[in-house]
């Protein structure tokens, strides 16, 4: 979620900074840009993270980089990525690492789904292992998520080849330091995974990495996060409000001990959790080897609550009406004692090979009849908010009529739009439709460092809802199969800096599968922000990727006209 705008890194590719010659691009992201580099010194391949220019300007933060990335290079843990040098080289703040042949777990858990529960827990006992001795050595990591665990494969350390390595340590702050908020008011952290008191701009302690823990363990067994929503602020509301739904529906064969120590692990007040990783999963091992319950039929998976919208920024920081997060004062652990583990009973342990079960045509269809008749009264109330909402937004009491794009060699599909977004054709390249047409097609015409000029007075305006629209295009580019390098790939259709908020989730579009991914476009000039929710389809075996990217001004993206839309494509 943090996005700091600013210039992007400089094209490294072929180029020396200090000892290092860059060789490729490993991944990129709104604070870094990560490189396979060569160290002329040792001859070795490593990886080299070089930060974005803006943030070397800041004087603390140099500071406290250098100085946090040096601590962390005086950590020998074997699950812990080495850190061989921190340092700078004219504007640019970097690290050096040792470089790993793998994946990442993200990346492990979208090709493969839930993990066999065996392997889960050999990855969460190398996890919990790397976090509890950073905690002790005094480093609270505050971005603990699936993409900062690194999984080499072939390590003679682990019988069955998977060695764990936590990464991304080289911004993290002291145990105690404030977080939540940095002095710029960008928030820090990733919102799949944050823990509440972070979201509040509370002390964060080892008990918030712990928090983030559970959550990408929930996401390693079950194939999906504890909480997802469809807004970034609904997400985080969720965090600090919303009890997450158990994890027994997703996995049938866990006996039902598991949810209370899931549940424990992702309680609100850091006091109610586990004083360490560790603790968390050997009560973890402890529920999955206790005597085996019925299985919940994967019919009955709970169903997230909202909100889809409603939570203000004043209620994220106010916290919940029951149960508020208290502050830090029993950690670490010793301070009050050790917290105990639940006991669980003994009984048979769950086969090493149980796998994920998905649901039943008999099971789907009993839901579907037991839904049916709350979902028309769902959408009895819906369609009667809508056009309470209609006539309040729109007093003239006349609706806008929609119209379709009929395709053509830019954007061969047809959809239905607002009939006040007024249609632009780049050429072959791509079609705007927006009520400020003229504005946005010049913006696009130049991805990555866009001209922002004509676009700038509008989000700055007395009207920047006029600060929407679409850009619909065909991009050979774009490999929605390469689904590791999708956002990376993305960036070069945009045209600013792109900050990406939750991971790209699957989504079917005209019957064809794709991605729909969210996130920021940021002017490089800092005069201006874009949200945007873009969809990238396959269209077919050798044919370009199509992509469907939704603009507003920052917090006005309609949802519900982008779900017409995007409900209405049909390919040529």
């Amino acid at each position: 979620m943090t996005d700091l705008g600013g210039a992007p890194v400089p094209p490294l590719v072929g180029t020396r900074l200090g000892d290092y010659l860059v060789e490729s691009v490993i991944g990129r992201g709104g604070m870094a840009t990560v490189y396979r580099a060569r160290d002329h010194r040792l001859n070795r391949a490593v990886a080299l993270k070089v930060l974005a220019p803006q943030l070397s300007h800041d004087p603390r933060f140099r500071d406290r980089f250098i100085r946090e990335s040096r601590l962390v290079a005086s950590i020998d843990h074997p699950h812990i990525i080495p850190i061989y040098e921190a340092g700078e080289s004219g504007e640019l703040l970097f690290i050096a690492m040792r470089y790993v042949e793998g994946s990442d777990l993200r990346r492990l858990i979208q090709s493969s789904g839930p993990l066999p529960i065996a392997r889960a827990m050999r990855l969460f006992t190398q996890i919990a292992s790397a976090l509890d001795f950073a905690h002790l050595n005094g480093l609270v990591h505050r971005d603990v998520k699936p993409a900062n665990i690194l999984v080499a494969q072939g390590h003679p350390d682990d019988p069955q080849g998977d060695h764990v390595y936590l990464t991304d340590f080289g911004l993290t702050k002291s145990t105690y330091i404030e977080a939540g908020l940095t002095s710029h008011g960008q928030f820090m952290g990733t919102p799949r995974y944050v823990a509440p008191e972070q979201i509040r701009g509370l002390p964060v302690d080892g008990r918030g990495d712990l928090y983030a823990f559970a959550c990408v363990a929930y996401e390693a067994l079950a194939g999906m996060p504890p909480f997802q929503r469809d807004t970034e602020l609904a997400l985080l509301y969720a965090h600090v409000s919303h009890e997450p739904p158990p994890l027994t529906p997703y996995r049938p064969e866990l006996p039902h001990a598991v949810n209370a120590v899931m549940a424990r692990a992702l309680a609100k007040s850091p006091a109610d959790r586990f004083a360490t990783c560790q603790q968390f999963v050997a009560a973890l091992q402890e529920a999955i080897e206790s005597s085996p319950e019925p299985a919940v039929p994967v019919a009955e998976v709970p169903r997230q609550p909202g909100p889809v919208s409603g939570p203000t920024v004043a209620q994220l920081a106010a916290g919940p009406a029951a149960g508020p997060i208290t502050g830090a004062s029993t950690w670490p652990p010793g301070g009050s004692g050790p917290h105990s583990i639940p006991p669980a009973g003994p009984g048979q342990s769950v086969p090493p090979g149980a796998m994920w079960t998905q649901p039943t045509g008999e099971f789907r269809a009993r839901r579907r009849g037991r839904l049916k008749g709350p979902l028309i009264g769902l959408a009895a109330v819906l369609a009667s908010l809508a056009v309470v909402a209609f006539l309040l937004f729109n007093p003239g009491g006349s609706p806008v009529a929609w119209q379709t794009f009929p395709g053509n060699v830019a954007a061969p599909f047809t959809f239905s739009h607002p009939g006040d977004w007024a249609t632009r054709v780049h050429g072959d390249q791509y079609v705007i439709l927006s009520p400020a047409a003229a504005e946005f097609e010049s913006l696009f015409a130049v991805p990555i460092s866009g001209d922002w000029s004509a676009v700038s007075p509008i989000l700055n305006g007395e009207d920047p809802g006029r600060a929407t629209g679409l850009m619909a295009q065909v991009n050979n580019t774009l490999d929605v199969s390469d689904v590791q390098n999708l956002e990376d790939s993305l960036q070069s259709a945009l045209p600013g800096n792109v900050g990406y908020g939750a991971e790209p989730a699957a989504a079917t579009v005209g019957g064809r599968p794709g991605f729909r991914v969210t996130g920021t476009i940021n002017d490089p000039q800092q005069n201006g922000r874009l949200d945007f929710v873009a969809y990238l389809v396959r269209r077919g075996q050798g044919e370009p990727t199509a992509l469907f990217t939704f603009f507003c001004a920052p917090g006005r993206c309609d949802n519900a006209t982008i779900e017409r839309v995007i409900g209405s494509v049909s390919f040529q």
